[in-house]
């Protein structure tokens, strides 16, 4: 019986830079829906802080006949919607609010959707190139 010499042990050079440009090729194509992912869900926080604050001012007009311009009255703070967003609060009148959700840090490189508020009325704006559907998810 004769044995052959050269047994095949292992993966060679060019196997193995195959597998690695097939990976990197995936990975490519992977990466950007993954980022998208990743801000979509960033903006569903925000959406929720701000459903959150305008549920809270409406609480307080209901006790009190007016709204308010402080996050703190409302028993919340800024950084309501997490580390990506900041929220802010507007009142030009008792009768008027505006809340805000500006994008921060790594979300700032979302261009769909920079900022977007609610009001008393429950209109719901944006800032970016993003429709109030894009940003709100549906209404």
């Amino acid at each position: 019986m004769k044995t052959n010499a050269r047994a095949n042990h292992g993966f060679t050079l060019v196997e193995l830079a195959i597998t690695m440009v097939i990976l990197a090729i995936l990975a490519s194509l992977a990466l950007p829906s993954y980022r998208q992912y990743i801000l979509r869900g960033h903006r569903a926080d925000a959406t929720r802080a701000l459903q959150d604050v305008a549920s809270r001012e409406e609480s307080y007009f209901f006790s009190n006949s007016g709204y308010t311009a402080s996050l703190t009255t409302l028993g919340t703070n800024s950084s309501v919607a997490g580390q990506y967003f900041t929220v802010t609060l507007a009142s030009s009148s008792s009768s008027v609010y505006t809340a805000t959700a500006t994008a921060q840090g790594s979300q700032a490189k979302d261009a769909l959707c920079t900022s977007f508020s609610i009001d008393q009325v429950g209109r719901k704006t944006v800032t970016g190139t993003g429709s109030p559907t894009d940003c709100w998810g549906t209404q």
